[in-house]
């Protein structure tokens, strides 16, 4: 079987799983959403930062990621409580994009501290993952997460299209080589279609300002990739792991919905159902 057709294969058996989760309701798509995190906190922890599972951050990252869910799924759905996570995501992504446009890519100091202090790798799963279950407030939250899927989705497959058959120029070749300034047009284009449709399919909203908006969040996912496309090579790894054939990590194909998250549950908050 060859690479694409692993991935392929790969990723219908993701969005089988991902589609059972949410048929089943809350608790089983919370459920999966945990386990995918508990996953790539591992990848960051281990892989990506070099710590040991043996340590005692290594438990401190783990129990920062599901202690809060557990407090969520079981105590307190209030929108006070999980606004604390979708603000602190905001912020984290600021500094992310200081990371990402003003780090050089020869130093090592960011990866150096985290490597010091690997339990903070937990913060870059933890905030969007919190910020996805606080759309889970909302009735009608399985379109909501329908949405942000499909956008993101659509930013991948619009990328890769325009970028092998029309892509020219490059993007940022020392921080990712095979990304073209064509396929991120192309696939901020196709994440405005694609999210405007579902939006208006699911919601009966066709406004341009939210083709606007799902084009901003396409431009996002990919900002979302090129931050671990920098990680990856400032830690030396291709692969956040092997566990996925043909994709990778789980936090491979998570990283530029993990980025774009925060920035979508606030405009729903506070512009679409506040």
């Amino acid at each position: 079987m060859s690479n694409t057709q692993k991935r392929i294969a790969s990723a219908i058996v993701m969005a089988l799983i991902v589609s059972v989760c949410l048929y089943f309701g809350t608790k089983s798509a919370l459920s999966f959403i945990l386990v995918v995190g508990v996953i790539s906190i591992d990848e960051l922890f281990v892989n990506f930062f070099k710590g040991s599972r043996k340590s005692i951050n290594y438990l401190i990252s783990f129990f920062s990621l599901i202690l809060p869910f557990i407090y969520f799924n079981f105590l307190d759905h209030s929108p006070h409580f999980l606004d604390v996570f979708v603000n602190a995501g905001l912020v984290q992504n600021l500094l992310l994009l200081i990371y990402l446009f003003y780090i050089p890519m020869e130093s090592n100091f960011i990866i150096k501290k985290i490597e010091k202090y690997s339990f903070v790798s937990a913060l870059l799963i933890l905030l969007p993952l919190m910020s996805l279950a606080s759309l889970f407030q909302f009735d009608k939250w399985i379109s909501l997460v329908v949405v942000l899927l499909l956008v993101n989705f659509g930013m991948d497959t619009g990328a890769w299209f325009f970028g092998k058959n029309f892509g020219k120029h490059k993007l940022w070749p020392s921080v990712s080589p095979n990304k073209t300034i064509e396929g991120v047009i192309g696939g901020a284009l196709t994440s405005a279609f694609v999210g405007g449709i579902a939006f208006h399919f699911l919601f009966g909203k066709m406004e341009v300002k939210l083709f606007i908006f799902f084009a901003f969040l396409g431009l996002m996912s990919q900002v979302g990739d090129l931050i671990q496309s920098k990680l990856k090579r400032q830690c030396e790894i291709k692969d956040s792991s092997a566990l996925i054939p043909g994709h990778g990590g789980v936090y491979d194909r998570i990283d530029s919905l993990m980025f774009l998250t925060p920035f979508y549950a606030v405009a729903i908050k506070y512009f679409y159902f506040g």
